[in-house]
């Protein structure tokens, strides 16, 4: 190239290149006019960027707010503290409200300095998956995490009894995922459980859960917020699963449930989870919840958590499920919790 055409590209350039306030100048005749302009645009880039930020919060809230919908928890307490059961001491309650009151930890249980030896008491944390049957890629990626868990059925899912023994095979406890009516609009799904049922109607919906698979230790809620309100239908249900040698895990998706004292009242076993994960989808309240379940575990000796075998729960769950016996817990099985909630009491009465 010609230094002459050189020449004339870099004196465009330079041309293109102008001062500040060059252009506003052009176009207003007076420095207030160009002040003016400029605080205007500067208040509208300002209010454009306040305004997306928001409308995105906004939009978060309002998916979290859906999502908990969906899966009849809006009014699910965070901890069950707030409910007693047979067995259970005042005085893990109070110690669970304590840690709730404090807010959730930030950080998990850093991993110990030295391997926990055989003759230690760790913690035990008891981690239920809801849902499961529904989704059997998400099953089979259940599978593959460490473990044992306890898997809840849905038993209106297709082919359950295949996934169901396969889960056994590999040492997990099942549980029955029995729907029930919620408050709100959220769909239980087919054969759920009704508060305005009559009993004989009830008890032919039940029996139809309970013989939808074999193989499970217990039952616990798919929804329920509004039945799990009603003393006689729970006293119904609590007794036909105590004939049959099943205890309850109630999910707690309200802080009104009446479960444990109807359980009392037919001489039935029940247990409360302590923690809900997945509530709140994001990763962030995920991590939260998962640091409260280990805090729970650490201060009274175990936690009952459920969660969900969602996209979002699993990528956090699968690696936490890897690291959390290196930190001093140990995984254990809803079929434990008879016993570990008798050693968890004679503990706290300086009995062992």
């Amino acid at each position: 190239m010609s230094r002459k055409r050189k020449t004339k590209r870099h004196a465009a350039q330079r041309v293109e290149v102008l001062q500040p306030f060059a252009l506003l100048r052009r176009r207003f005749s007076t420095r207030a006019q160009v002040m003016a302009t400029l605080v205007f645009a500067v208040l509208g880039v300002a209010a454009g960027a306040l305004g997306v930020l928001l409308s995105g919060n906004g939009a978060s809230a309002h998916a979290g707010r859906d999502y908990a919908t969906s899966l009849d928890l809006r009014d699910a307490p965070i901890a069950g503290f707030a409910v007693q059961t047979a067995g259970q001491s005042s005085g893990r309650a109070k110690i669970i409200e304590r840690i709730v009151s404090a807010g959730a930890p930030e950080r998990l249980t850093p991993a110990l300095a030295q391997p926990v030896g055989a003759g230690d008491v760790r913690p035990k944390i008891v981690l239920i998956f809801d849902d499961v049957g529904l989704d059997k890629a998400a099953f089979d990626e259940l599978l593959e995490m460490p473990g044992p868990v306890t898997l809840s059925f849905l038993p209106y899912a297709k082919d359950i009894q295949p996934l169901a023994d396969r889960a056994r095979a590999r040492g997990d406890d099942l549980m029955l995922h029995l729907p029930m009516e919620p408050t709100g609009g959220a769909d239980p799904g087919p054969h759920a459980l009704k508060t305005n049922m009559a009993a004989g109607d009830l008890f032919d919906e039940l029996a139809w859960s309970l013989n939808s698979f074999t193989g499970f230790v217990g039952v616990n809620n798919h929804m329920g917020s509004r039945f799990t309100q009603n003393p006689q239908a729970m006293k119904r249900v609590l007794a036909m699963l105590d004939q049959k040698n099943l205890f309850f895990v109630d999910s707690l998706t309200t802080s009104k449930s009446v479960a444990a004292a109807a359980a009392a009242s037919v001489g039935a076993e029940i247990f409360v989870r302590d923690v809900f994960l997945d509530s709140d989808p994001e990763p962030a309240a995920i991590r939260r919840q998962l640091a409260l379940a280990e805090r729970i575990a650490i201060e009274t000796g175990y936690a009952i958590v459920i969660c969900h075998p969602r996209r979002e729960t699993l990528d956090i769950v699968g690696p936490w499920l890897t690291t959390a016996p290196l930190r001093g817990f140990e995984l254990a099985k809803v079929s434990q919790l008879t016993d570990i909630r008798r050693n968890a009491l004679m503990a706290s009465m300086g009995m062992r």
